[in-house]
């Protein structure tokens, strides 16, 4: 846990008690603050032998007394409401925070921030296991562990940092920070894409003593370019360009499985059998950007690391092989563009899609739709996306939940007889029918090896 002993004595309020909630109200009772928490869908057995109060702070006296309200990620502050505590916040000009703020006011080692539309996951998986290798690092946020659950003792801790994270975070101080890509992605949240780049953006910022941080931004597509243009011009950070797309004489490029660092053939990621795909390259160039040229590693050190990377668990996941026909959970793809990268990735697919759409749906899918055999769709989605596929002539058929989806995919699958992928990148949220995209990609799991496999 992250002693954060700067906050001793202050009276703090927590909004929002899932994972990151409940790890900063304890780290913060734990460390001498006095802590008041609340979730509207509290029920007391989610909080066992808690060191903090629980109360009601929509109707609590006194809001005035609290020094900050610390705000859990999924808690909207301006779209698309004001959650009510928020605004009784704001009249009783109690400054609003969250869990981001109390870990970089309480740790004093290196940060590494990820943040992008997609490979976020992926990048911190890689990036922590690259550096964990060479010193005691770990990593959380967005992925895995919340941050205040860390430790102090760690030399760096990688965080996976969601635009919900970065929006209402001043001042990050990392050491080093890496910008992935942008797609749209939560405009129902920011409002629209400036919004969202601009909630994205302020994980760059630093203040005085922190000037000469490392800003590794991927070049390849237009939001980055420009951001790469932006942040380079305020010489607040050592700017380190990464593409997929051309050889860079001054920064990190992988064409095709090639490695080139500032223009110079390194090494190659022929063998890196879990990272393959342009996408994943993307993810391998900063991380080696970062291993490289803020931590100080050699190419060859980096490059065995990628080797021995065993990938991340619901993201092109190979699950099992039977009668010629390979299981992918990549549940980890909740919108078109993550799902984008699987359709590349295989062919001859048996696609399961659905559960809540993002903007833009899978619109944008359809010059990919040739790897297609045919699509399994299920949820809220199901209706729109197959309007899309109707007219683009791709099979499909519609069904009430995954299991029945994938049970009958496998059925054809095995009928065509010919080698071929079941590939779960449903493109959707899937808070319709799972709590989120772990489960929806363990539950895919379970039927494989229970249903399948018999």
């Amino acid at each position: 846990m992250i002693n954060c002993g700067v906050f001793k004595g202050q009276k703090i309020a927590v909004l929002g008690l899932g994972r990151s909630g409940q790890a900063v109200a304890e780290a913060l009772s734990q460390s001498g603050a006095r802590v008041v928490a609340w979730d509207d869908g509290y029920k007391e057995a989610d909080v066992v032998n808690s060191s903090y109060d629980i109360a009601d702070l929509n109707i609590y006296e006194n809001f005035n007394e609290f020094d900050l309200l610390v705000l859990s990620p999924g808690i909207s502050h301006t779209l698309p409401t004001i959650h009510p505590v928020v605004a009784r916040a704001r009249d009783a000009n109690v400054e609003i925070v969250n869990d981001v703020h109390i870990f970089k006011q309480s740790y004093k080692g290196d940060i590494v921030a990820v943040t992008g539309t997609n490979g976020k996951s992926t990048t911190t998986a890689l990036m922590h296991h690259v550096l964990s290798g060479h010193m005691h690092c770990e990593m959380g946020g967005n992925i895995g562990t919340a941050l205040m659950s860390l430790s102090n003792n760690a030399q760096a801790i990688v965080a996976e940092l969601s635009s919900y994270q970065t929006e209402i975070t001043h001042n990050l101080n990392a050491r080093a920070v890496i910008w992935l890509n942008i797609t749209a992605d939560h405009l129902e949240r920011h409002g629209d894409m400036r919004g969202y780049v601009a909630a994205k953006a302020k994980i760059f910022e630093t203040d005085a003593q922190h000037k000469g941080a490392f800003a590794v931004i991927c070049i390849d597509d237009e939001y980055s370019a420009d951001m790469y243009n932006r942040i380079s011009q305020q010489k607040d950070h050592k700017c380190i360009p990464v593409s997929t797309k051309e050889k860079l004489t001054n920064g990190v490029s992988i064409i095709g499985h090639e490695i080139y660092d500032d223009g110079v053939l390194v090494g190659d990621m022929k063998q890196a059998e879990t990272l393959k795909g342009v996408h994943n390259h993307q993810n391998a160039a900063c991380v080696y950007a970062v291993a490289s040229k803020v931590f100080g590693l050699a190419p060859e050190k980096i490059i065995n690391e990628f080797l021995t990377f065993n990938g991340l668990a619901h993201r092109q996941f190979k699950v099992a092989q039977y009668d010629g026909i390979t299981f992918i959970n990549d549940s980890k793809a909740t919108n078109g563009e993550a799902a984008r990268h699987a359709l590349v990735s295989f062919q001859n697919i048996y696609w399961l899609a659905g559960g809540v759409a993002k903007d833009g749906g899978i619109e944008g899918l359809t010059h990919y739709f040739k790897t297609i055999k045919k699509a399994y769709l299920y949820g809220q989605a199901a209706a729109s996306f197959s309007e899309v596929l109707k007219k683009q002539n791709i099979p499909f058929e519609t069904f009430t939940d995954m299991k029945s989806a994938l049970i009958q995919s496998y059925k054809d699958a095995r009928k065509e007889g010919k080698k071929a992928t079941v590939l779960l990148s449903p493109a959707c949220a899937s808070f319709d029918q799972y709590r989120n995209f772990e489960e929806r990609g363990c539950h895919f799991e379970e039927i494989v090896r229970a249903e399948i496999k018999k």
